[in-house]
């Protein structure tokens, strides 16, 4: 009797997997041999294949034995929760589907296209799950570096609970910096009052991390993997060590889950416990390779099989659920790397010694806006400072975001104050072949690009000045605006806006301002905000005496 019984996967592809067991013939185990994917168990003696294989296994094995199949039952409907909690910021009813199948799923993909707000919903889905079974701490893992303070932001936005950037200090001046990673080791590893604890990925490729993570006092119940299509390495020390991290209650976010194959997915659903087998057995399933135990990749197959096991444990809405259409605008917080912030505050302290020499009080406005474009110009480019620049997170972030939005097939413009941001994003994304605008180029080939965005479906980046692009144009096309730095106002920051959201907008439109933390940045951005300031005085992009004023006091506190 040959025994095929389907079972959770062990070292196999899929959502499932066959495992045969028959008395000991050659001849059935050479055939079994044939196919591309297999295991065995010398221990149990047990071989197991994909579901993929069972046709070829009915048609060929029953001339040698009787068949006995045995499929999985269907699991029993689990108890249902709903909502306890009152939330502070009402979610969009896709929102609170989100959460409501977060709570009743403990390990899975939040796939949502980028601008949907997953982290609202990963934030409330961990409120429900504290009030409703206890959940200590919900552990952050940002994908992207950069994104720590973002979330910390949208924590004290949006959530009755309270978090921690493990490692982070903040001087009395507001400069941040970062412990070792040993501190935050042993940070992680001692108890934390906090119900949120967020870090980088990056951190974790040190096994320290790994150690006191599994030997925390604390007891993360949840952990949310942010940007998980930037961890799909399973080979690499930091891959290898994220999969090494359990929890109860896993999430993993993102809104481009396969940005280049299928082999992009291993580590995601590795990570949810929605994959079993290793990464060779993997790859071998779903690519076909020129050598039979690896080379050099030639294309890809059983997609079907892959599709089928990222849709049974993931949640994937795309912008057409919301209605038309609404704008929105966020502020996105950019953590400097350390070459980054160590060259802002040399700026910092040039500055200051120009201050110290002068008349605080007889500083102009003219002197007031060099100082902070110089300020400025450090954290977007500070190649225009420098002969040996370090590179700017900002314009690293800009390009990261315009990958996620074009690879979902929407189109992108990226504005920025400074031209220098414009050709360093313009070779950081080459292989896109992106669009630009800026004072150099002639009016014609201004307009030639304009074409080319509005109407190429292969021509989705257009990178621009917003002195150049920021009125008189459209630009619908694009239904994503990435501002690298704004505007000095918010009359010339809304009338750029509108290059995307106008008559003819016929989708959501969203609006990301990249900030770096503890900069002029957030300065700017706050004046920007500031109608109050700047009602009604805008000619021309001028800036306000309020503006200049409150600029000035930041220059002489810095």
């Amino acid at each position: 009797m040959i025994r095929i019984e389907e079972k959770v996967p062990a070292k196999i592809p899929g959502m499932t997997s066959l495992f045969i067991t028959f008395p000991y013939n050659e001849t059935v185990k050479d055939m079994l041999k044939t196919q591309d994917v297999y295991s065995y168990s010398k221990k149990t003696r047990v071989w197991e294949l994909p579901v993929s294989s069972l046709s070829f296994l009915l048609d060929n094995l029953t001339y040698y034995d009787d068949i006995e199949l045995v499929l999985m039952p269907d699991e029993a409907p689990a108890k249902v929760r709903t909502q306890m909690v009152s939330y502070r910021t009402e979610p969009f009813p896709y929102q609170a589907d989100g959460i409501s199948y977060g709570i009743n799923h403990d390990r899975w993909l939040l796939l949502d296209e980028p601008g949907l707000g997953k982290t609202l919903q990963a934030l409330y889905i961990a409120e429900e799950l504290h009030a409703q079974s206890g959940l200590e701490h919900c552990l952050i893992i940002c994908g992207i570096n950069t994104l720590k303070t973002n979330w910390m932001r949208e924590i004290a936005s949006h959530s009755s609970l309270d978090g921690i950037i493990l490692g982070q200090k903040v001087s009395s001046s507001g400069t941040v910096s970062y412990a070792s990673i040993p501190e935050r080791a042993r940070q992680l590893k001692t108890p934390i009052k906090e119900f949120f604890v967020i870090t980088n990925i990056e951190s974790f490729r040190d096994d320290r991390m790994v150690e006191a993570f599994s030997g925390s006092a604390n007891r993360f119940g949840m952990v949310v993997l942010d940007e998980a299509h930037c961890c799909k390495s399973p080979t690499s020390r930091q891959g290898h060590n994220l999969l090494e991290l359990e929890a109860p209650v896993k999430i993993a976010m993102t809104g481009t889950l396969l940005l280049n194959s299928p082999l992009d997915a291993y580590v995601p659903l590795k990570w949810i416990g929605a994959e079993h087998s290793t990464y060779t057995n993997f790859k071998r399933y779903y690519c076909t390779m020129d050598g039979r135990f690896g080379g050099r990749i030639t294309g890809y197959r059983n997609i079907g099989m892959l599709k089928d096991s990222i849709l049974s444990s993931s949640l994937r809405r795309t912008k057409d659920i919301l209605d038309l259409p609404p704008k929105t605008v966020t502020c996105e917080s950019v953590d400097m790397s350390d070459e980054q912030a160590e060259f802002y505050d040399g700026i910092c302290h040039g500055i200051r010694e120009e201050v110290a020499k002068a008349d605080k009080v007889s500083i102009d406005t003219a002197s007031v806006l060099a100082l902070t474009t110089r300020l400025r110009q450090a954290t977007a480019c500070p190649s225009v400072l420098s002969t040996t620049p370090p590179k700017s997170s900002k314009i690293g972030r800009a390009a990261d975001l315009a990958g996620q939005i074009t690879d979902n097939g929407d189109k992108v413009v990226i504005f920025s104050t400074f031209k220098e941001s414009v050709y360093d994003l313009q070779e950081l994304l080459s292989d896109r072949k992106p669009l630009i605008a800026t004072g150099d180029q002639s009016q014609s080939d201004v307009d030639r690009a304009i074409d080319a965005f509005q109407n190429d479906p292969g021509r989705r980046i257009m990178i621009a000045t917003w002195q150049r692009m920021g009125t008189g144009i459209t630009l619908t096309a694009a239904n994503y605006a990435i501002f690298v730095d704004t505007p000095w106002t918010y009359g010339a920051f809304s009338q750029t806006c509108d290059r995307i959201y106008r008559i003819g907008t016929d989708k959501h439109v969203f609006i990301y301002v990249l900030a770096c933390t503890g900069t002029v940045d957030e300065k700017v951005w706050t004046l920007v905000n500031d109608k109050r300031a700047m009602s009604d005085y805008i000619v021309d992009g001028s800036v306000t005496p309020a503006e200049v004023e409150s600029l000035k006091k930041y220059i002489q506190g810095i």
